[in-house]
């Protein structure tokens, strides 16, 4: 690996970096109580959970979001206190309990979409639309590109068992 190109590896490596920590400056600001983990539970309950369905269990939601069941449970219980989700009985499980939004959780999400959504339009705005546009395909090729090479790393390491020896 030629010099120029680990030291473009490594500008790209920081600059990815250096977004994903300013990633959350609303919860960085104070524009919201919630912790960034209990976000992405709400968004999650609110993507999969539609009207007339009957929530979603603790364990789907930690394998959607990729993090523990004992994670997942703890944002749920500080979500409920707050009345943002609401834990109900599976009618056709007795045993199984199901997790929907609340009326004021539908609410928040909204309200985070919303300064979300503002704040990648003052981006767009700032960085002009094609460039914006450019951004948009490159980060979607590199997330694409960095997806796959997780996978087959993964699967390398686990499935073929090579553990680094």
């Amino acid at each position: 690996m030629t010099d120029r190109l680990e030291q473009i590896a490594k500008q790209l490596m920081e600059s990815y970096i250096h977004s994903r920590n300013r990633a959350n400056f609303l919860h960085q600001r104070g524009a919201f109580k919630e912790k960034p983990g209990e976000i992405m539970v709400l968004y999650c309950i609110g993507k999969h959970v539609k009207d007339g369905l009957p929530g979603l269990m603790v364990s789907e939601i930690s394998g959607k979001l990729n993090v523990t069941s004992p994670t997942v449970t703890q944002h749920i219980k500080s979500l409920e206190a707050q009345g943002l989700v609401e834990r109900h009985v599976d009618p056709a499980d007795r045993r199984v309990v199901r997790v929907r939004l609340t009326e004021k959780g539908e609410k928040l999400i909204q309200r985070v979409k919303e300064a979300r959504l503002k704040m990648y339009v003052g981006l767009v705005k700032y960085l002009g639309e094609e460039e914006s546009l450019r951004f948009a395909e490159t980060m979607r090729k590199a997330s694409d590109y960095l997806q796959k090479q997780t996978e087959d790393y993964m699967r390398h390491f686990f499935v073929e068992g090579d553990e680094g020896n």
